[in-house]
């Protein structure tokens, strides 16, 4: 059984989550499961919880064997042999996190990435879209609420608040149903992704009662007065470049190689936009800088990047914002960005952290499934291959790097981490 610790995140002080609950380790605990807490302040639920609960204070996370948190871990904390879960944000190449996975590698380490835990049908099984989906329409509802405001525009949006601000999801569900967006200035939306993040949008939309738009209506520009969102997924924003049907599936394998993207086509006539799918370079950009200078007259007054892809499918998201600073803008003409509001380009929501700001709710939904996850590994076999270690298929598969090579999976990243070198 390896000597488990739930270390403290060390990211910044927004990080509030956790990857179990008090309520869970008491359900471990009570099985006969040891568990270590590093001590924090910032956690949402107290260290004196999680010692009702039967968990063991530890100031040492160096001396465990395996290591539950949420973000990336600090590259020095890594210890010899030690086994990782956390969202280590490696798999897409990330230049910025070549050293951590390098580390791992070096420390004849075991990672394993929430973000590739799916289930038979490829589905992911434990993550935070749909608070990232929640909050970050709420943050881009609240940053075009202060646009408006800054012209003396007269909209309820003012009256909405960071989603940090409510503590809550049913508080925020609550406040939002007060508001009536067919007063003032027409809030015209549009979610780009129909997965866990844009259904979370969505449901802000809703809460705000905002009337539906099928979606083509919006592709033919037949759009209602008033306010209203609408949803839009890949097929509704790209063309086979050889004029056949779009599909899915040939266009996950192929992207940018098959496709284009017609994005500027649906233009001109929302004024907030949610971007929430996952992206990579191999896709089409959906708004690159001369698309956005071309249509520069046609562009939304604000972009909800939930999606965080810095210099990625958007553009204008030149960099990441955080809770304290939510929001940057812009300049089309200039291709740079300045900071916080400003009318004289697109506004910008792009924090990367969102679902620390309901972190109840978060931690709850996260911890529900995690807490049958982490019984298997704390019972690995680490003195076995991979395919013999005890984790079953789900598990198994979101191993990155398993006793520091990486598994055969994410052998890819071995060019990723030469061009780091």
């Amino acid at each position: 059984m390896l000597k488990t610790i739930i270390r403290k995140e060390h990211k910044n002080n927004w990080e509030k989550r956790a990857p179990l609950t008090p309520a869970a380790v008491k359900a471990l605990t009570q099985k006969g499961f040891v568990i270590e807490v590093e001590p924090c302040d910032v956690r949402i639920y107290s260290d004196a919880d999680y010692v009702a609960a039967g968990a063991v204070l530890s100031t040492r996370p160096q001396q465990a064997e395996f290591v539950i948190g949420i973000k990336e871990p600090p590259v020095e904390s890594i210890q010899p042999g030690q086994v990782h879960i956390a969202f280590s944000h490696t798999i897409k190449g990330q230049p910025y996190n070549m050293p951590l996975l390098r580390k791992f590698i070096d420390s004849n380490a075991t990672l394993i990435d929430y973000e590739t835990i799916v289930d038979k049908a490829g589905k992911r099984t434990i993550a935070f879209g749909r608070f990232a989906g929640i909050a970050g329409a709420v943050d881009s509802f609240h940053t075009l609420g202060r646009k408006f405001a800054g012209k003396n525009l007269s909209s309820p949006l003012t009256g909405i608040q960071q989603s940090y601000t409510y503590g809550t999801v049913d508080t925020l569900r609550e406040s939002l149903q007060t508001l009536d967006l067919q007063q003032g200035e027409p809030v015209r939306v549009v979610i780009v992704g129909s997965g866990n993040v844009g259904k979370g949008s969505e449901e802000v939309c809703q809460w705000l009662g905002l009337p539906k738009v099928k979606a083509r209506d919006i592709l033919d520009g037949k759009l209602p007065e008033g306010s209203w969102y609408g949803v839009l997924s890949s097929r509704h924003l790209h063309k086979r470049k050889d004029g056949g049907e779009f599909d899915f599936r040939d266009f996950a394998e192929r992207g940018r190689d098959g496709y284009i993207s017609t994005f500027d086509e649906v233009l001109g006539g929302f004024n907030l936009l949610l971007q929430t799918p996952y992206w990579t370079a191999r896709y089409p950009r959906h708004l690159d800088a001369g698309r956005m200078q071309a249509n520069k007259d046609r562009l939304p007054l604000v972009i909800g990047d939930i999606s965080c892809d810095i210099d990625g499918s958007i553009a204008a998201t030149q960099r990441i914002s955080d809770i304290d600073n939510p929001a940057f803008t812009y300049l089309v003409d200039e291709e740079r960005v300045v900071d916080g509001i400003s009318w004289l380009g697109v506004t910008v929501m792009a924090i990367d952290n969102l679902p620390c700001e309901l972190p109840i709710d978060a931690s709850g939904h996260f911890s529900r499934k995690l807490v049958d996850y982490a019984p298997e590994i704390m019972k690995i076999d680490l003195e076995q291959p991979l395919e013999y270690c005890g984790l079953g298929d789900e598990l198994r598969s979101a191993v990155i790097v398993y006793k520091g090579e990486l598994t055969p999976d994410y052998e890819y990243l071995n060019d990723k981490l030469r061009q780091a070198s």
